[in-house]
């Protein structure tokens, strides 16, 4: 047991500048501060007498920040002068591990650190499962990679604004391509499953052309669409989801650009309408007949019918094979990000 005493330190002698044993939250803690404001420090801080009355703050950064204005003196757990460093730090972040639920930037901060205090084997054995994180040592590299991230986007994933799967993902690489990407993710704010697939999307394009990360993001078509101030974040999204997609199967689009002529080319009626199936994808077409009466909906099918048997009608569905056998090719001109 490392020896500690309770004892009143004036706030004067503690060094504020002094955060070696900072541990950011990259979050306001609302609820803390409501909790000092209505009861007080409940649990004392604990300091270090790094040199007679001169005092390092080891736990309790939020609360004593909180009493600096407000008092003269904090009583305090204080570890003597002799104790160990690297043995302070140890206590200070198994303390942030097992005491409450930390957020993906504050788990990274901490495992980045741990790991210069202890063996490869007590980090897989005992923190990673503690902090809910796989132990393979390729997952290990990228979340303290992650720790050196700027503070704004240590910010975002803190506040889960970054998806765990593609922070791991962007870890892997380069400076500059994290960076646009993540300020991208930034403006769009999109949910973890949608940032996952434009990622993927945006590496698969970059390693078919040959070209970085950071040129897509960068590109005039995706920045027009991120500095739209006429649209909202989800329209955002949805406009970057199609610009990729449009961009990795260009072909396709070509298709579907095509198919969409041909079904305009039917001059259906005001009262039909011809779906093809959702998303491109499958078999099944819908019809769809709108009628006040009985009358309306007879006449409609009748015209629906003569419809089915022209020429322009079979055209559709010719053009929409043609579509779905150009799923298969992934190739296609080179967007003009990278010309």
């Amino acid at each position: 047991m490392v020896p500690r005493t309770l004892k009143a330190v004036p706030l004067t002698a503690v060094d504020w500048d002094d955060a070696r044993f900072a541990v950011p939250g990259y979050v306001p803690d609302e609820a803390l501060h409501q909790s000092l404001e209505a009861v007080g420090i409940l649990h004392p801080p604990t300091l270090w007498e790094k040199k007679p009355d001169r005092f390092i703050i080891v736990d309790g950064f939020k609360r004593l920040s909180w009493l600096r204005s407000r008092s003269t003196h904090v009583q305090a757990l204080v570890f003597p002068e002799e104790v160990d460093e690297g043995r302070l730090l140890r206590i200070r972040l198994e303390s942030k591990i097992f005491s409450r639920a930390l957020n993906r930037a504050e788990k990274a901060h901490i495992l980045a650190r741990y790991a210069a205090l202890t063996s490869e084997e007590d980090l897989r054995r005992r923190i990673c499962p503690a902090l809910g994180i796989s132990c393979q040592s390729e997952t290990l590299a990228l979340w303290r990679s992650i720790a050196a991230w700027p503070a704004r986007h240590l910010g975002a994933l803190a506040q889960d604004l970054i998806g765990e799967r593609t922070a791991l993902s962007l870890a892997a690489l380069s400076e500059k391509d994290r960076e646009a990407f993540l300020d991208a993710l930034a403006v769009l704010r999109c949910s973890a499953s949608l940032q996952l697939e434009i990622l993927e999307r945006c590496l698969d394009i970059a390693r078919r052309d040959g070209i970085m990360l950071h040129a897509l993001v960068e590109a005039p078509e995706m920045q027009a669409i991120l500095e739209d101030d006429t649209r909202n974040r989800r329209e955002k999204t949805a406009a970057v989801r199609d610009l990729v997609h449009r961009w990795r199967f260009p072909r396709l689009h070509a298709r579907m650009a095509n198919l969409e002529e041909a079904i305009a080319a039917l001059k259906m009626p005001s009262a039909l309408s011809l779906l093809p199936p959702p998303y491109w994808e499958g078999d099944v077409w819908e019809l769809r007949v709108r009628f006040r009466t009985p009358s309306e909906l007879t006449a409609s099918l009748a015209e629906a019918e003569q419809i089915c048997g022209t020429s322009r009608f079979q055209a559709v569905f010719e053009e929409f094979e043609k579509a779905s056998c150009s799923t298969a090719n992934t190739s296609g001109p080179v967007p003009s990000h990278a010309a």
